[in-house]
Formats: structure tokens, sequence, C-alpha cells
């Protein structure tokens, strides 16, 4: 049985070609730490955005003093209650006591 000539372009031969332009392009080494700079100061000016967002949605909840220490879960938990809480206001439903709130927060 005579042998198939192989193709000059297997797929094989196109990745390996690509493979060495990578590596023979020193630029692109250079560019990976610009690139990773310039990704890690989004990523802290979106973590100030979202702490700055966390401060100001807590100095809004009224049962929690302005030097309270709270996580962001229990920020946003303590957020929801009170959602909760007014939104039943203007439902006309008869709303939980402020005591019980003020202790639910002391249990977090």
């Amino acid at each position: 049985m005579p042998r198939r000539k192989r193709s000059s372009s297997t797929s094989c031969d196109i990745f390996e070609d690509d493979f060495d332009e990578d590596l023979g392009d020193g630029g692109n080494q250079q560019q990976l730490p610009i690139q990773r700079n310039a990704a890690n100061a989004r990523e802290r000016a979106r973590m100030r955005v979202l702490s700055s967002a966390f401060c100001r949605l807590k100095t809004k909840l009224p049962w929690v003093p302005p030097d309270t220490k709270l996580s962001k879960l229990d920020t946003l938990r303590l957020a929801k209650g009170y959602i909760q809480q007014l939104e039943a206001i203007l439902a006309g439903e008869p709303i939980e006591d402020n005591l019980q709130i003020a202790s639910h927060h002391n249990n977090l």
C-alpha cells in the first residue's frame, strides 16, 4: 500500500508557528506587567467605590450608630430589614417594634 504524502500544513504546524511568533515578540512580555498594573488600579478604584457605597448605605440605617463597624453582609441584611419595614408602612401593615429590630442588630 503506497504511503500518502503528508500535507505540508497540518493543524499542528499552524499552532507551532503561532507559538514561535509569540516567543519571539519581546514587546508582548513587557506589556503584561503594564496591563496587570492597569487592571489592579481599576480593581482598587472599583473597591473604593463599593466601600464608599456601603458606608453611605450604613448611614441611612436609622438604628445603627455612626461609629458601629458592620460587615458588608450585615449592612445588607439590616438594609433589607429596613426596606421591608418601610414597605410594610406603605402597605398599611402593622410594623415590627423598633426594639426588636435594634435587638436584632445587637445580635449581629
